[in-house]
Order: structure tokens, then C-alpha cells, then sequence
């Protein structure tokens, strides 16, 4: 792993592969270490690069307040830091949601977007408002009992049963040492976008759901590929929330397929 320094912090990242680039963006409380796997199945035909967000395991948090916005400023900061526009940027969760902002503000940085379920409620405010009336007393009564770690263990059961399942206890614990930038995160103001925003976005766009996932989460998946001028909606049979790492093989065909789909869009015509 390599350090940089954008935006006012210290970035930490990993670099491998050879070929078109893409940037990976976790999710709560993640890290890089959570694309690790995807990395490497797609590291023999594309530069994969994926790295700690701000504030969480190797990267420093700087002195910015936290919002989505932040961070997306910090992906687009380090895509042209390492120089790897134009790139396909892949996200999950938080981490799709902060690729959403990278698209509406810094589009001509990328050649493409892959969205794994972003929470972005705007589009849908009876799923936020249903997701947050469940979230909230788990998260109250995860920082009242004051034990480090605590609302990642009552977060991710709840959200994200599926990745929980099937984890051991040593990777959970590189999600509870983050579990202070995660609250942070949590409740720091949130992409706000509405389907007008999207529209005039020109970047295509894979998005993926789970077909296991939370009704809320798949029912913002449909709205924003519907709302994009140009994505369509894969839907990753067998998954929960965290379609990657639930659902391996079939996340990596499906950035793989829509990579190759870039590659021929951007070969030029024959004569």
C-alpha cells in the first residue's frame, strides 16, 4: 500500500494491473481491503485502485467537516493525483453514492460508473424515512452502551445481513475499528439528488442491486437506473446489500461485461 496526499489529507491506496483504470470506492466503515478480491480478478486487463476513505484505517482524516460531497471531491482529487482519467469508477453503498457525486460533478474524469445499491433517499423519501425509523434506535443504543465497535454491530446485521453472515470475526474487526468515522459518516449531511440531477448526467452507468436485498435499497436501485440518461439495472441473484462480496463471480462478469461494453463505444469505427 502507498500513501498521497489530495485534498487536504493523506490517501492510502493500492495499485495493481495493467490496462484501463478503475477506482474503487467502499462503503460505511469500510476499507480498502474490503475490493481486495475484486481487485485482483480484474487486475490482469484493468489498473484497479482502491483505497481508505478519509478518516478510516490508513488514511487521515484532515480537518474538513465530513460530508458525501467531501469525499467525493477526495475520488475525483485522487483520480487525477494518480492519473487515471478516464476511469470506470466502482462503488458500493456510501461508496456508490459518493461515485453519484463524482459523476454529477466530475463527469469528464470518467468513462463510465458502476453503482451498487447507493442509499440515496432522496429518491425515494418514504424508504429513507422507513430505513432511518429501524436505523435510529440501533444506533442510539449502540453509542449509549459506550463499547468501541458497537454500531457496527448493531449497523451491519440490520443492513447488511448478508455480508455479516458469511465474514469471520477478524475482517468484522476492521469494520468496528472504523466505527467512529462510520457514525461521523452516518450523520454528516448526504447526497441529495433528485431525478432531474440525474438526467443530465451523460456518464453511462451500470447499476447493480441484490435480489435478497432490503425493498428500500432495490427500490432506489430501479429509480436511479430509470432516472440516468444512460444505465441500465442488473439485478445479482442471491444478494443481499453487499452485491460484491455476497456475490463474487457475478459482480465481477457484471463490471467485466459493462467494462468491455466501454472499450467497444470508445474503439473507433471502422472505415
Amino acid at each position: 500500500m502507498a500513501t498521497i496526499d489530495v485534498n487536504g489529507t493523506t490517501i492510502h491506496y493500492e495499485r495493481i494491473g495493467t490496462g484501463p483504470a478503475i477506482l474503487f470506492v467502499h462503503g460505511l466503515c469500510g476499507h480498502a481491503g474490503a475490493w481486495t478480491e475484486q481487485a485482483e480478478r480484474l487486475a490482469d486487463r484493468h489498473t484497479c485502485v482502491r483505497y481508505d476513505r478519509r478518516g478510516h484505517t490508513g488514511s487521515a482524516r484532515g480537518d474538513a467537516i465530513i460530508t458525501d460531497a467531501l469525499h467525493a471531491d477526495d475520488a475525483a482529487a485522487l483520480i487525477e493525483a494518480l492519473d487515471l482519467a478516464p476511469c470506470l469508477i466502482v462503488g458500493s453503498s456510501s461508496g456508490a453514492a459518493i461515485a453519484v457525486d463524482v459523476m454529477l460533478r466530475y463527469g469528464h474524469l470518467l468513462r463510465g460508473a458502476v453503482l451498487s445499491e447507493p442509499p440515496l433517499f432522496s429518491l425515494d423519501p418514504d424508504a429513507g424515512r422507513e430505513t432511518m425509523d429501524e436505523l435510529g434506535p440501533l444506533v442510539e443504543e449502540a453509542v449509549a452502551s459506550g463499547r468501541p465497535g458497537a454500531f457496527v454491530d448493531a449497523f451491519y446485521p440490520a443492513m447488511c445481513p448478508g455480508l455479516w453472515a458469511i465474514i469471520g470475526e477478524a475482517a468484522k474487526d476492521g469494520y468496528r475499528a472504523n466505527a467512529e468515522i462510520g457514525l461521523v459518516d452516518l450523520m454528516s449531511p448526504s447526497l441529495a439528488v433528485t431525478p432531474e440531477d440525474l438526467a443530465t448526467v451523460t456518464t453511462p452507468a451500470l447499476v447493480v442491486a441484490g435480489d435478497r436485498s432490503r425493498p428500500a435499497f432495490r427500490s432506489i436501485a430501479r429509480r436511479l437506473a430509470g432516472a440516468l440518461a444512460d444505465a441500465r439495472l442488473v439485478e445479482i441473484e442471491g444478494s443481499g446489500h453487499v452485491t460484491y462480496a455476497e456475490q463474487p463471480d457475478a459482480f465481477t462478469h457484471a463490471v467485466s461485461a459493462f467494462a468491455a461494453e466501454l472499450d467497444r463505444r470508445a474503439a473507433p469505427a471502422g472505415p
